[in-house]
């Protein structure tokens, strides 16, 4: 039941969530359950997050004379091994510098800290029988060792850490929410909000259910002047069953509290069919009214992180069995799952920033869908007039579609003439006769061969993709190693930043308290110090005791001035009572 439920709650959070922070968003969930089960403290999660920063430097000791040991790497071993985990209060990585920078070890540490690509994957030397008799720890220590010698490595160290902490590789396989699962969790009062980034528009998915479903679906772009449209266009279509698209949504925030309104009247929900839908699309706003926010469905579209990932997801809403089955021919399979894959390299090169491209391009499904329906435009034509399994037709077709592809339909987008000779390189490098004489090898890295898949069947493609690797070799965009350190670093940085800000300034300082005990305590001592009070009757006594400005002789409550007083001390009454109200509330 926990497993299940812990998985639902993920899958819930995590299709609201921006791929950089779906593993910040899991990471910080692991940290709390291990806090909770009183596994780890607040302190150790501090180690993981600020390393050697908060070590005093003049008390450790000078760095030898290792030349892949950087000063900061030193800092960070420094720091890990002088900190105590609650395993049994004593530093586990307490002789870690003396261990790495020993002669008889120096070789053996060097290797798998810094000539291994990816060192999580390996044993660690002299540690790892330790590390695997700490059952309940040994994934942390692990990822504070990664953390503090391979900091390029932390997020992917992260997944592993996730994975066996969760207990089940569902929380780092990426998922994709199918239109037609989010119909299915929809209803009139629970509309479906997307949050949208570059490169992502739901329209075409949503164009494509309401046909299936056979439902009218209107659009609706808000900005000056189309709010009462908005409104006219939800009257009219709720009673019918059909379906409302509002769109920009960020630039109609009064609207969203109007639609919150009629979304909490009982008397329009009853009205409304079961079968209506209100869907919209909106980019991150400040002032989007928070009961709407919660009441929504709320859905990211931008393409998840990898290769391998996007691929799949493509292959789940883009590519379906009926779309495959249109032209009856192998080719048209092969130039499918390749301009998919082109699709898939050219929008994960954006991670690399200006490495990857000058300008980031926002490369999307639209494009992909356009690309397509060339394709099967020409391979149509072709099959009329001159059959494309004629070997002699291949340099013409292959001259075609990398002109129409990355010339036109991509192309189009591109800017910067250095981009364009990048995106004209992938296309003569994918494109090519061997994809239509059927070779199908795509790009040959050390570890793996991209294929296409040697099949019909859609399921086929899917399990074909499958076996695919998870993380991306640089070498697959044509980069080398120092550009995904470069993009890995930074991802690392993003990540350890928004956990810092979202946890409690002191809460690392304060003997492993969880927050809630800290906040607890707080509420106690501010309540034992409101010991003062304004008791009615003494009140009265002495402002009738009090006399009026000098020259007069009234007393007491013919005053203005005391009366003005005594309603002050009226509300400072009802103040001290809601503050003392709120801080037992919190204690209990």
């Amino acid at each position: 039941i926990t497993s299940d439920l812990t998985y639902n709650v993920y899958r819930y959070v995590n299709r609201g969530l921006f791929e950089k922070d779906k593993v910040t968003f899991l990471l910080m969930l692991c940290f709390k359950a291990l806090i909770t089960d009183k596994k780890l403290t607040n302190n150790d999660i501090s180690l993981f997050l600020k390393a050697g920063a908060a070590l005093d430097k003049s008390s450790i000791k000078p760095k030898p004379s290792v030349d892949w040991i950087t000063d900061k790497m030193w800092i960070n071993i420094q720091a890990l091994s002088q900190h105590k985990f609650p395993n049994d209060g004593m530093p586990f990585f307490k002789m870690l510098p003396e261990a790495m920078t020993a002669p008889s070890n120096i070789d053996i540490w060097k290797k798998w800290a810094y000539e291994k690509n990816d060192p999580e994957n390996f044993p660690v030397p002299e540690y790892e029988e330790k590390l695997k008799n700490e059952p309940e720890v040994g994934h942390f220590l692990r990822l504070c060792l990664i953390r503090c010698i391979r900091e390029d490595r932390t997020t992917t160290a992260c997944n592993k850490f996730i994975e066996n902490t969760l207990g089940d590789s569902r929380f780092v396989t990426p998922e994709t929410d199918t239109i037609e699962s989010l119909y299915q969790n929809s209803s009139p009062r629970e509309p479906v909000l997307f949050l949208l980034s570059a490169g992502a528009d739901p329209t075409n998915a949503i164009d494509e259910l309401a046909k299936k479903k056979k439902r009218k679906l209107e659009k609706v772009s808000l900005g000056e002047g189309q709010e009462k449209k908005a409104e006219t266009v939800i009257n009219e279509l709720m009673e019918k069953g059909n379906w409302v698209l509002l769109q920009n949504c960020h630039l109609g925030l009064g609207f969203m509290a109007t639609l919150d309104g009629l979304l909490m009247d009982e008397e329009f929900i009853g009205k409304a069919d079961p079968e209506f839908r209100i869907w919209m699309s909106c980019e991150p706003r400040n002032g989007f009214p928070l009961g709407l926010l919660q009441k929504a469905i709320k859905v990211t579209n931008e393409p998840p992180k990898g290769v391998k990932a996007g691929l799949l997801r493509t292959f789940s809403t883009t590519i379906t069995p009926e779309f495959l089955e249109r032209i009856d021919h192998r080719n048209w399979r092969s130039l499918v799952f390749t301009t998919c894959f082109l699709h898939s390299i050219v929008q994960e090169r954006r991670k690399f920033g200006p490495l990857g491209w000058c300008i980031p391009y926002e490369y999307n499904t639209s494009d992909l869908e356009a690309s397509l329906a060339f394709i099967e435009k020409y391979m149509n034509q072709l099959n009329t007039n001159n059959p494309v399994s004629q070997a002699a037709n291949y340099p013409l077709v292959n001259i075609v579609l990398i002109y129409m592809i990355c010339q036109i339909q991509y192309g189009g987008r591109i800017t910067d003439n250095i981009d364009r000779e990048i995106f004209n390189a992938y296309g003569e490098t994918f494109l090519k006769d061997s994809i239509l004489l059927h070779d199908g090898i795509l790009s040959k890295i050390p570890e793996f061969t991209y294929k296409v898949a040697d099949t019909i069947e859609h399921a086929s493609f899917i399990e074909h993709l499958k076996k695919f690797p998870a993380e991306d070799n640089p070498e697959i965009f044509g980069l080398n190693r120092n550009a995904d350190i470069t993009f890995r670093l930074k991802d690392t940085h993003e990540m350890i930043k928004t956990i810092m800000e979202t946890r409690p300034k002191d809460s690392s300082g304060d003997s492993g308290k969880t927050p809630e005990e800290i906040i607890e305590a707080r509420a106690r001592e501010r309540r034992e110090k409101i010991v003062f009070d304004y008791p009615e009757l003494e009140v009265m006594d002495n402002l009738r005791k009090l006399n009026g400005p000098r020259g007069l002789n009234e007393k007491g409550m013919n005053v203005p001035l005391n009366i003005f007083l005594y309603q002050e001390i009226q509300m400072m009454r009802r103040i001290l009572g809601i503050v003392r109200k709120t801080l037992g509330d919190i204690i209990e």
